[in-house]
C-alpha cells in the first residue's frame, strides 16, 4: 500500500509538473507582437487612433510533434492598444490546450527616434479544450530605437508569473530591417519559459494594410525543437 500510494503521488506530481510545463509554454507563446505579428520581441508602437487590426499566424515544429494556431484582434482605444489572443495547440505528449489572452499596451515617446511601453497581459487555460482557468501573467517593457530610416532596435525586459510555477524572466533583442517598403527583415534573440531561442523573419507588405509573415526559429543546444510560422495581419479604421 505505501508503494502503490508513493507511485500514485509521483504520477501526480509529475502530471502537475506537466501541466505547469504547458502553462509555461502557453505564456511564452500568447504574448502579441507588433515588431512582426508571430515574432517574440514585442515593439515599442501602436495602432494609430481609431484604428483595429486582425493577425493570425501557424506554428509548427519541424519534426510535427507541436501545432499551434493563433487569431488575434486588437483595437487603439484611446491612449492604449487592447487586444484578444486566442491560441489552439496540439502536442503529441501531451494533448490539446487552449489559451486566451486578454492584452493591454501603452507607448510613450521618449525621442523623436525612441520610445518605451507597457505590456500587460492575463492568460486563461484549458487542458483538452476544456473549462478555463486562469494560468498566470505577463508584464513586459519594451524600448524600440528608429537608429535610422530603414533600421530599428526593438528590446525586451519582463516577466512571466505563472500560478502553479515559479516566475520566468522573458528578454529579447530584435533587429529589424526594411531596404524597401514592401520587405523587411527580423533577426532576434529572446528567452522565454527558461529556454533561450534565435529567430530569423521576413516581412511582405502586400499592401500598406496587409503584411505576410514568414519565420525559422529554434532553441539553443537543441533542447527546443526548431519550428516554423507563417502569418498575416490586417490592419483597417473602425
Amino acid at each position: 500500500m505505501k508503494h502503490l500510494h508513493f507511485v500514485a503521488r509521483h504520477v501526480a506530481t509529475t502530471a502537475r509538473t506537466r501541466l505547469a510545463t504547458v502553462a509555461a509554454l502557453g505564456l511564452g507563446a500568447s504574448l502579441a507582437h507588433a515588431a512582426g505579428g508571430h515574432h517574440a520581441v514585442d515593439d515599442a508602437t501602436i495602432l494609430d487612433e481609431g484604428q483595429c487590426q486582425l493577425s493570425a499566424w501557424s506554428e509548427r515544429e519541424r519534426q510535427g510533434n507541436r501545432t499551434l494556431y493563433h487569431l488575434e484582434p486588437g483595437c487603439r482605444i484611446g491612449p492604449v492598444e487592447l487586444s484578444l489572443g486566442l491560441e489552439h495547440q496540439s502536442e503529441n505528449d501531451i494533448g490539446r490546450t487552449g489559451n486566451v489572452s486578454p492584452q493591454l499596451k501603452w507607448v510613450f515617446p521618449l525621442h523623436d527616434r525612441l520610445s518605451v511601453g507597457v505590456v500587460a497581459q492575463a492568460h486563461w487555460q484549458s487542458e483538452a479544450l476544456t473549462s478555463l482557468h486562469a494560468a498566470g501573467s505577463t508584464l513586459l517593457v519594451p524600448l524600440t530605437w528608429h537608429a535610422s530610416d530603414s533600421v530599428k532596435l526593438h528590446l525586451n525586459l519582463g516577466r512571466d508569473f505563472m500560478r502553479h510555477a515559479p516566475g520566468t524572466t522573458r528578454a529579447g533583442a530584435a533587429l529589424e530591417w526594411s531596404p524597401a517598403a514592401q520587405w523587411s527583415f527580423v533577426a532576434e534573440r529572446f528567452r522565454e519559459s527558461t529556454f533561450n531561442h534565435w529567430r530569423l523573419g521576413v516581412r511582405w507588405m502586400v499592401t500598406p494594410d496587409l503584411s505576410i509573415d514568414l519565420s525559422h526559429a529554434r532553441g539553443d543546444h537543441g533542447r527546443v525543437a526548431a519550428w516554423g510560422t507563417l502569418g498575416a495581419t490586417w490592419a483597417f479604421d473602425r
